[in-house]
């Protein structure tokens, strides 16, 4: 039997692939408890909303991208990294193409309200951008943190356009396009 703190984890798991695959709006926290193997009852123990749930999904969104850039920040140069950031989008292709990625989704999805919510959601997007232009900025580039937007939202087109295509091998090709 799973100890109760794996209960808060499967919860948050099961929370990310809900709304990853049908949107924040459209789950329910008993959809994600049932996805989890949790009770509904002790979802409300760990989650008292669905917007506490949320919350602690972005945190596990961002978490997830601050342990990606510190592996990648393993590469040597920042054109390096660059490259091997662009290389992890064209890993995640089946996923992007069947469901597109939650930070970008969540943020188009959570734009349309007001809140703390809006504001968590476009964090994620932000904190990519500002990555990105680090890495340009290490690079002597002048125009770093337009360049940073610009790929951050090229990348999240090139997520869009998978997704409505469903074709993972956009990705390939257009994320190839990027690196060249």
């Amino acid at each position: 039997m799973p100890r109760t703190s794996d209960k808060r984890e499967r919860l948050i798991t099961a929370g990310r692939e809900r709304i990853d695959s049908k949107g924040f709006n459209r789950t329910t926290l008993a959809d994600i408890a049932e996805a989890s193997g949790v009770a509904l009852g002790n979802a409300y123990y760990y989650f008292r909303t669905k917007g506490d749930l949320l919350d602690a999904v972005f945190s596990a969104e961002t978490d997830d991208f601050r342990e990606r850039i510190a592996a990648i920040g393993k590469h040597g140069s920042p054109r390096a990294r660059l490259q091997a950031f662009l290389d992890s989008v064209i890993d995640s292709k089946e996923p992007i193409a069947r469901y597109g990625r939650p930070i970008g989704s969540l943020s188009q999805e959570m734009n349309k309200s007001s809140g703390s919510s809006r504001a968590r959601a476009n964090e994620g997007l932000i904190l990519r951008a500002q990555w990105a232009s680090e890495q340009f900025r290490a690079m002597g580039r002048t125009d770093a943190q337009d360049l940073g937007v610009w790929l951050i939202a090229s990348i999240q087109g090139v997520i869009f356009m998978a997704n409505a295509m469903a074709d993972p091998d956009v990705v390939e090709r257009q994320v190839g396009q990027l690196k060249a």
